[in-house]
């Protein structure tokens, strides 16, 4: 990323103003996510004689693969949390009664699930161990080359 310090008490890492934006941003969408898989989260659909109820599986399956994204393309895990909290209280708000006594989540299998598993999922993708990367003997990243253990400073085996 182009947006890190080269020097000071912050250097190598992304500024503190882009990690917030970035959490606001990725806040924004995961409520954006998580009102549309509210609304959706009842549809089913009927596979063999049985009701796949595919708006759950499609709800946690778009939360998840969300919060991962946030979790891998960012070195910091505040737009995880941000994409999180954004999903949460979309959950959460859209659980009460309206003004008029309607409800989106019903108390019942479908919502239960729904409510229980949408924060259940984000929660876990945060808390989620940072993945470790390996260096190379000479101290360079590991993950930061494509030419694979040749330009490690490990020979090819047909070499040896």
């Amino acid at each position: 990323m182009g947006l890190r310090h080269k020097s000071g008490p912050y250097a190598g890492r992304v500024q503190p103003a882009m990690n917030a934006l970035s959490a606001l941003i990725a806040a924004v969408c995961g409520a954006a996510i998580g009102t549309l898989f509210t609304v959706a989260h009842r549809a089913v659909a009927p596979f063999l004689g049985i009701e796949v109820p595919y708006g759950i599986v499609l709800g946690l399956a778009s939360v998840i693969a969300f919060l991962v994204a946030m979790r891998l393309l960012w070195e910091t895990r505040w737009p995880a949390v941000g994409g999180a909290l954004g999903v949460i209280g979309a959950v959460a708000v859209l659980t009460f009664a309206g003004a008029g006594g309607s409800v989106v989540v019903a108390a019942d299998g479908f919502g239960w699930t729904w409510l229980v598993a949408a924060p259940l999922a984000a929660a876990v993708v945060v808390a989620w161990p940072r993945r470790r990367v390996r260096s190379s003997p000479e101290g360079t990243e590991a993950d930061d080359t494509m030419d694979g253990p040749g330009t490690l400073g490990h020979e090819p085996a047909e070499e040896r």
